[in-house]
Parts: C-alpha cells; structure tokens; sequence
C-alpha cells in the first residue's frame, strides 16, 4: 500500500455511518447442512459496539448471488469475507478479486478487505500472490473485529495494522508479518494470533439470520409425523481440552468458557419466537463439564426445544444419556476415527505420557463399544465416524515405546467398519478421507512426523495454497488425486491434499463393503443405519435406498465425470420461501 493512499484514509467517520459488508462463501459439496455463524456473531457484536450499518451477505442463500455484493460493496467502508474454510479458497479468490475490481471501478481501492476464519491458517502462499487482499483475520473475531472497525472509523486502519489484533498481511517490503503477543517469538503458525474470547454473553448468535432451509435444516431433527423441523445452531462453550492432530479447532486453546444462562434462554426464547423448532448445539465437546451439561439440557427442554450436541466417547456414561434423553436430545455425535490403539497414538488422540497414551488407546476400543452400547440402550441416536487413510504408530514388542509410523490399509479400515456396524449398531455411519487442514498438527508439522508418511508433501507442512488451484499451478505443488468418487466421504472435492494412504478404487471398496454389511444387517431384520452422503450424489442416482434403507451404489467408472455442483440455484418458489423471514428486508 502507497504512503499516499494511506494518508487519503485518515478521515474520520462517525462508527455509525461505517458501512460494513460480511460474505460468506457457499460450500460446494458438503455432507451435512449448517449456518455459517460467524456472519450473525460478528454482525451482533458490532452491532453493540455501535456499528449499525453491518450487512450479512450469506452466499449459501438462494437469492443472493456475487452480483448482489458487487453492487453494495461501491460505498463500503470495510469488506470481510467471514467464517471461512481452506476448502473455500477457490471460491474466496475469484469472488475476493471481483470486489476489487468493483471497488477500482469507483477509485476506493484503499477500502480494506479481509478474510477470516479457518481459511487463513498458514496463508503465506496465498497472500503472496493476492495482492488485493489487504490482510487476513486469524483467530476468534468477536472482540477484534470491533478494534478493525473503530481503526477503519478513525482512519487509520493502515497506520495501525501492526497492532490489531489477529491480524497478519504481506508488507510494502514483501514480508509476511503476523501480530503476536511477543513480536520477538516466533509464532508457531497453527495457533492463533487473535485472544480467545472469553465472554460472549452478549453476543445474539442468530443475529439478522436469514433461514435457508435447504442448508440449515439439519435431517436428524424430525417430528413424529416425520416432519422437518426448524433448525438452528448454538454454541455453548468456547475452547477444546484435547489436541488432536488431525483438528485444526483443539489446537488453539484448551480452555472452556460457558454461555451464562441468561445469555442462553433468552436467544433460545427469541428463536423460539421465529419458529425454530430444534437446535444443533456446535460444541467440540458437550459433556466435559457435566454439570454444565446438564443444566443446558434442562433449559432446552424447558424453552421447548429438541436438540443435539457432540462430544468424546470418553466423556459420556450411560447416566449422563438417561438425563439428556430425558430433556429432549435426540442425537449426539461422537467423532470415532478409528479402533486401532496404534492409530490413536499416531493422530494424538489422547493426552499424557507416552505409557499414559498407549494404555488409554488400548482401552479405547472397549470404551467405543461400551458408550454405543449403552446409547442404544438410552435411546439415543448415534453417530460413527470414521476417518480414512490415517496413519499408525509401529510399537516396540512390548508395547511401551513407539517406532516409528505407516499408513493404515484397506484391512485396517474394513476392520473398523465391521467393528462399528455390527457391535456397535449405530443409527448413522459417515467417513471423511483424512485431509490435511492447515492449523493442524498434521498439516503444519515441519520435518518427520506421525503424518509425514500419508502426506502429499512427506515432510513439508501443507499450506492454505494446496487447496487453491491457481497456487497449486503457481508452485508446483504435489496434487492429489482428484476423482468424483472421493465426494462419498465428508465434503472431500478437488484441489484438496488427502491422505496418500487412498486411492479412488479402495475409497469406492471401502464404501460398497459398508453398505454390504448394513444391507445384511437389514436382511437379517437389524436397524437400519443411515450413512451421511453428499445429498447431490443422490439426485444424480449414484447412490440410493430402497424403502428398508438397503443402499445401492453405481459402478466406480460412473463417479469419475460428476458434473459440478448447483450453487445458489435462482428460483422464485426459494425467493418465496425465504420472504417469510424477511427477503424484502435482506439487503437494506
């Protein structure tokens, strides 16, 4: 930035005439429906800080289109693209570039756009080659998303980018800087740079939310008569205990911060008042704190919700589900990733000494079995996940010391399927191919590591750039096979770095064996579970159920070409459907 655009933005703006636009970008495949929250928290938090003039520009929205943005963004004063995913990034570059160009058409030019969210984590090689994007919000923005507003009010966003926080961007020099709490540490670039958040009580989570059905309802939420009900989401609490290496959420801070009660009734109570029916509660883990857990259950029974919630295996008994069944919770949602002791140790599922480690992983497999035992048992819906193509640990003879580290195999995987389908008989099954999320270990592990063995770049870290098909080309960097067939798996599309362990035909295998074990399980009059699948790879009849819930699947040759997804369909019936919730009021 020249020193005299910078000197042209220091004109002070009354806070209440900064206009200030939040896009969120659309997911192009995905296997499960959600809101992107973080257009609705940061528009609230302004919004208490006094910046009234905040539009929310949720893309996933039917009628809304880039065209739309084009035209508020002339007279912007600060554009975010928020909540954003590294799997995004296609979409954030072409979309992001189009802004600036709208903004040079009427020389403002100097307007600051950033990007938050997971999307900036190890964002050097991107940064680099998007000159028009002025910085990157890295970290929760709840609190510095108001410092970045007053700062663009004051007119000196420029002069004080080095001291906001959570903010990192190339310099005139070419450098990359990031604002840490000791500039004189290097940082280490999976944790965040932006303070946790630790009080976000008055933070209205639904904030001006538009509800599209399409993305927000989530399928386990139904009435008796198998209505869908109206879903929304919330969270709870902030922060992970754990560190799993293949997260790219637990690695930025291990302490809890809760809702208050009042903060919880009183939004639950306002979306009761809007018609919501259900609530997806989006904690990383519910029942850590089982005291809090329960009181939470109470006041959504109480509100008169239904609702459901994660957690960890080993953070759940069979008497804390008797409580949460008996307060309306209808599902919850356990992320397995696998049964093998050896490959818990590789993804760093748990914490401790080494000794510690193994013994809680050999232990593990009983656990699983134990909880959905008695999830069964409590009536309530489960959910197994299972992540392929992980690595595992080679242990010593007697199993006291790691060795070194491989890829699982097709056998391994199949080992953990019949584990979860026959002795554990969930109500939903769902896989992700293990994919290398910046702000993980995993991915941002430099040199030899657990994961160095199924990653595309061994022992170079993976960054934002290889989901970026524009910066693969510009780098030369490694790709990973792309190929219809992996979207079977959570929301995997090209141009994303997955595990060298997988290949198309052992994804297509470990699918088919899948379905075979819960068409038998149907044939032989056992439940039927549900696999989590790409709603579009079901209109286009790759796969389908029959009216016992016994799945068919096509040939592997016939996933090879699907064509791309829809996105942001124009119809007048959705344009109507949203007009309930006030479409004529959506931009103004």
């Amino acid at each position: 930035m020249l020193l005299s655009q910078i000197k042209n933005q220091r004109i002070a703006t009354p806070i209440n005439c900064i206009k200030i636009i939040l896009i969120g970008e659309f997911i192009k495949h995905r296997s499960f429906n959600g809101a992107n929250k973080a257009l609705p928290v940061l528009a609230s938090s302004l919004a208490n800080a006094g910046f009234v003039q905040v539009l929310q520009f949720d893309l996933e929205r039917p009628d809304l289109n880039i065209d739309d943005v084009l035209i508020e963004v002339r007279d912007a004063d600060l554009i975010i693209f928020a909540g954003c995913l590294t799997t995004q990034w296609t979409e954030i570059d072409i979309h992001s570039h189009k802004v600036f160009g709208e903004l040079q058409k009427y020389g403002r030019e100097t307007v600051p756009i950033l990007v938050g969210g997971y999307a900036t984590k190890s964002v050097v090689d991107i940064a680099q080659i998007t000159p028009w994007i002025t910085a990157f919000c890295d970290g929760e923005g709840e609190e510095s998303i108001v410092e970045i507003a007053h700062a663009v009010a004051r007119g000196t966003f420029y002069e004080e980018m080095k001291s906001l926080p959570g903010l990192c961007f190339m310099t005139q020099d070419g450098e990359f800087y990031r604002v840490t709490s000791n500039e004189h540490k290097n940082a280490i670039f999976h944790r965040t740079i932006a303070q946790r958040v630790n009080n976000f009580d008055d933070i209205d989570q639904n904030f001006n939310l538009i509800h599209v059905p399409q993305v927000h309802d989530m399928d386990i939420f139904k009435a008796a008569d198998g209505k869908q009900l109206k879903t929304a989401q919330l969270f709870t609490q902030r922060g992970c205990p754990w560190g799993c290496g293949f997260c790219n959420k637990s690695n930025e801070s291990n302490y809890i911060t809760r809702l208050s009660e009042a903060s919880f009734r009183r939004q639950l109570q306002q979306l009761k008042q809007r018609g919501y029916e259900a609530v997806y509660l989006d904690v990383d883990t519910f029942t850590v704190h089982d005291k809090a857990a329960k009181q939470e259950a109470e006041i959504l029974q109480e509100e008169g919700f239904v609702w459901g919630s994660n957690t960890r295996i080993d953070k759940i008994n069979y008497e804390q589900m008797r409580y949460l069944v008996e307060h309306n919770c209808v599902y919850m949602f356990f992320g397995v990733e696998h049964i093998l002791p050896e490959v818990s140790l590789a993804n760093h599922k748990f914490n401790g000494s080494i000794l510690s480690q193994i013994k809680q992983a050999f232990d593990y497999p009983a656990k699983i079995a134990r909880v959905f035992q008695d999830m069964n048992q409590a009536g309530l819906p489960s959910s197994y996940f299972l992540i392929l193509g992980l690595p595992k640990a080679k242990l010593n003879a007697a199993k006291t010391e790691i060795m070194g580290y491989e890829p699982t195999t097709f056998a391994d995987d199949i080992e953990a399927i019949r584990f979860g389908i026959e002795t554990c008989n969930p109500d939903y099954l769902n896989f992700n191919v293990l994919r290398f999320m910046p702000g993980s270990m995993a991915a941002d592990t430099i040199g030899d590591c657990s994961y160095s063995c199924v990653r595309p770049s061994g022992n170079q870290p993976i960054t934002a750039g290889y989901f970026l098909p524009r910066a693969v080309k510009h780098y030369g960097y490694s790709q990973s096979q792309t190929h219809g067939v992996y979207r079977l798996c959570e929301s995997v599309s090209e141009y994303q770095p997955i595990t060298t362990a997988m290949n198309p035909q052992r994804v297509y295998d470990t699918i088919c064996y899948a379905m075979q074990l819960i068409n038998h399980k149907i044939d032989c009059g056992g439940k039927a579970t549900k696999l989590f699948i790409d709603k579009n790879l079901q209109g286009l009849g790759l796969v389908s159920q029959d009216e016992r819930g016994r799945y068919t699947i096509a040939p592997l040759e016939k996933f090879a070409n699907i064509p791309p997804a829809v996105v942001n369909p124009s119809s007048l019936q959705l344009r109507k459907q949203l007009s309930v919730e006030g479409f004529s009021n959506a931009i103004a």
